[in-house]
């Protein structure tokens, strides 16, 4: 069986050929492709009666519909694809829309083509601080604090919601268009809950690894359960990752070897000709408790000191040096044709059933029911929220995700349930 499409008077195969420019789904219009990875493609797209592609779609290809007669099966890779995507729009539009470090979906940003492809819209930002190493090459302590100072920022708003970005990597951070003034957490295939659907903070257990290991914090790095402060942690080995232009275990041939050599590297020689407060930032994220609650206030107050002045809508300045990173590292020439894309990044796959997705629906109906009572109640909650989602497997659709070995695919539980 072939699905078909017509577009402009031609018929495209869509089960022999890639998308492609041109063609329409819904009420976009496909530009060029942008990015792809192990779950989906990525195309920047307009909408149908105009002509600036502000927009990036993500696609994932959805398998006809089998027959219920036929007996009860594993759902392939496209259809674990299909609906983590439909899983990523309900948390965005839920619970993720309401904060400025945050994409934001247009009206009709989530749909399904009946050719066969499940799509997912949102605004389009610019370079991502791996791109911009890459370009501009190393940054300044005090760039690098005013990135910090921005994500924590976003990080806290986040745990508010118990949720966890978990994925906490250079890629999967984008500066807006145009001006470069704000920096945005983007890829949410990952994030996880850090609380039990009965409210209480998930148990500390060793299992499968879960992230890029390059940033992971020590103890995810060695398979434990992530909490807040992983979160935390992971952003500072971020913002070292741009001072220096590499991390040292970043070629580690296993993580059992990264591992040993994060752990074995002094954090004094990591910092070396930092200013002493990246020491005593990570050393403060990494004396953090597994059920602690980060000190945010703390973090930013330090980070508002290391960045000096600046105003919000004031454009990140990137040195635009290619010369040597602060600090004992590489020339950054070599860092970046060696680690721009760290070689041990994971591949994800997401399983959400239909079960599943009825209940992520049913969720999402009652918090909205849940604010409109709260509004009218003119209640305002406090801290960090009580509701609770349950939690089931879920596989990211990561924009630049690159392949991996078997060892290094791993799934990763998620939930929605009144929040996520």
């Amino acid at each position: 069986m072939k699905l078909l499409i017509s577009t402009n008077r031609k018929v495209v195969d869509l089960m022999q050929h890639s998308l492609h420019e041109g063609i329409q789904l819904k009420s976009w219009i496909l530009g060029k492709m942008v990015g792809s990875g192990a779950c989906s493609e990525v195309y920047e797209v307009r909408e149908e009666e105009k002509n600036a592609y502000d927009f990036v779609m993500k696609i994932s290809p959805v398998d006809p519909p089998i027959s219920l007669k036929k007996k009860k099966r594993k759902k392939t890779d496209r259809e674990r694809n299909a609906d983590a995507l439909y899983a990523e729009q309900l948390l965005y539009r839920t619970y993720l829309n309401d904060h400025p470090g945050i994409p934001k979906l247009p009206d009709r940003a989530c749909g399904e083509d009946k050719v066969g492809y499940r799509f997912l819209v949102m605004e389009r930002l610019g370079r991502t601080l791996d791109d911009a190493l890459r370009d501009d090459g190393i940054i300044s302590h005090t760039t690098a604090a005013r990135i910090a100072h921005e994500l924590i920022d976003v990080f806290q708003y986040l745990h508010t919601k118990n949720i966890l970005f978990v994925d906490v990597k250079p890629a999967n951070f984008m500066l807006n268009r145009l001006k470069e003034s704000r920096v945005y957490c983007v890829d949410f295939g990952i994030s996880a809950r850090y609380v039990t659907a009965a409210g209480k903070h998930k148990g500390y257990k060793i299992g499968a690894i879960v992230g890029t290991p390059t940033f992971l914090s020590l103890s995810c790095h060695e398979g434990a359960t992530p909490s807040r402060r992983d979160d935390i942690e992971g952003l500072l080995y971020v913002t070292i990752y741009l001072m220096r232009g590499n991390l040292p275990w970043q070629n580690a041939t296993s993580d059992q070897e990264g591992a040993q050599m994060k752990k074995s590297i002094p954090i004094k020689e990591l910092c070396e000709s930092l200013p002493k407060e990246w020491i005593e930032l990570l050393q403060q994220s990494r004396s953090c408790g597994f059920e602690e609650k980060p000190d945010y206030d703390s973090y930013r107050k330090t980070l508002r000191k290391l960045a000096g002045e600046f105003k919000p809508g004031d454009p990140i300045v990137w040195n635009k040096s290619k010369g040597r990173a602060e600090g004992k590292s590489k020339p950054i020439t070599q860092a970046i044709s060696e680690s721009a894309s760290p070689p041990r990044k994971r591949a994800t796959r997401r399983k959400v059933s239909v079960k599943q997705t009825k209940a992520m629906q049913s969720d999402a109906k009652k918090s909205v029911k849940e604010a409109k009572k709260d509004t009218s109640k003119g209640t305002k909650e406090k801290g960090e929220h009580k509701r609770t989602i349950s939690t089931k497997k879920v596989v990211p659709d990561v924009k630049t995700a690159s392949a991996t070995s078997k060892s290094r695919t791993v799934t990763k539980r998620y939930s929605l349930r009144s929040n996520a």
